[in-house]
């Protein structure tokens, strides 16, 4: 009976729970339905059965989904986050929360430098291998970047229609420059100026890892709690996730199918983009096309 075992999930997500068992692996433990009972009862064409191994595996990828990229705090936040509990595994510059965000994530929290920061982390995570996030973590944070702005490219449809194009790249630490967007001048450049200042104005905020392009969310982590809590879903405007010819960044773009709130954040550091993978396990979604290759 064991490996006939199976779990009912919704196939657009998974957020850590099923909704039944089949022990039998056609039924409903506890109330008898089909698969295509449930269907009907549940209203919900999506529900499929998965097996244990399956399962398995979808509860790790939820679990490293759950480990939310370090942020800064202020000094007051950490220190009461010290005191509020016991904290486990104090050092004289981390420690994690004594209470568990979910199973075996934990708020983790360390300093440098004068700077106070969080994240969430498995508390099994071994001392070397926060050791070296938290190295990455304050490479993203100090690194220098210059932003650099290209000479116009005129394009003419027509005499009523002509614009100028701006192209706009930013490079880290001397390194090959990498397309932000183009600066669209029509006859009144105003807003135009203004929306290129607030991608550039997101882009040094994000530490050039991202920024947002479009969209009420600052953040892709923001824009998932908020469909994740409400339940609502994701649909992709052709495929999440789009790649220019050099693929040195990926355009995470769509809109909430309840609400119709457009989103756009073009994302650069590869780290963050397998994190946002798997994040969006987690929420309802639809037309979602996962791709993984983001050049570093």
């Amino acid at each position: 009976m064991k490996d006939r075992l199976k779990y009912v999930i919704d196939s657009r997500y998974f957020d850590g729970t099923c909704l039944t068992s089949m022990s039998d692996g056609f039924r409903n433990d506890y109330g008898g339905e089909t698969i295509e009972e449930l269907r009907i009862r549940e209203n919900n064409p999506f529900l499929i059965t998965v097996t244990q191994s399956r399962i398995n595996k979808m509860l790790r990828i939820f679990y490293n989904s759950l480990e939310a990229p370090f942020r800064e705090i202020t000094e007051e936040d950490y220190f009461y986050l010290m005191d509020v509990l016991p904290p486990l595994y104090l050092k004289e510059d981390s420690f994690f929360v004594g209470e568990p965000h979910y199973v075996n994530i934990y708020p983790f929290c360390f300093e440098r430098n004068g700077h106070y920061f969080q994240g969430l982390r498995s508390i099994k995570t071994p001392p070397n291998e926060l050791d070296r996030q938290i190295d990455q973590y304050m490479k993203i944070m100090n690194r220098k970047a210059t932003v650099i702005k290209t000479n116009p490219i005129d394009s003419v449809t027509d005499k009523a229609n002509s614009l100028k194009l701006i192209p706009y790249y930013f490079s880290l630490d001397g390194k090959q420059p990498v397309f932000i967007c183009n600066l669209v001048i029509q006859s009144d450049s105003r807003q135009a100026r203004t929306d290129m200042a607030n991608t550039l104005k997101s882009l040094r905020r994000n530490h050039y890892q991202f920024y947002k392009g479009k969209g009420h969310y600052e953040t892709p982590d923001k824009l998932i709690d908020h469909v994740s809590r409400k339940k609502l879903t994701l649909v992709s405007d052709g495929d999440f996730f789009q790649y220019p010819p050099g693929r040195e960044s990926a355009t995470f773009i769509g809109h909430i199918k309840e609400t119709s709130e457009e989103f756009l954040f073009r994302i650069y550091d590869r780290e963050y983009f397998l994190y946002l993978l798997k994040r969006l396990r987690t929420v309802k979604k639809e037309s979602a096309q996962e791709q993984i290759n983001i050049k570093s």
